[in-house]
């Protein structure tokens, strides 16, 4: 294989792999534990504040993640095919 090609499966993988990574972080946010919600919600003020940052962060870096590896996975895949046909 050549050089191009493989550069292009390595990021197609990398891309899938941070897409993954992405989804299970955003889904973590999304359903988080109930316990630590309530406990969160029965101190109330500057701690409750603080959780719903903190889950509205990893939402954020989940989002960011499935962004990112999309991008990889397509550049990855632009690379791969182009090293295969050499027309472009």
């Amino acid at each position: 294989m050549s050089l191009k090609k493989t550069s292009g499966v390595v990021l197609a993988v990398f891309g899938v792999l941070i897409f993954v990574i992405g989804c299970w972080r955003y889904n973590q946010a999304c359903v988080p534990n109930q316990c630590v919600v309530n406990f969160a919600k029965s101190l109330g003020g500057k701690s409750s504040m603080e959780f719903e940052d903190s889950l509205r962060r990893k939402k954020l870096y989940g989002v960011f993640g499935m962004s990112l590896g999309t991008i990889l996975f397509s550049s990855g895949g632009v690379i791969f095919l182009k090293s295969h046909n050499k027309r472009f």
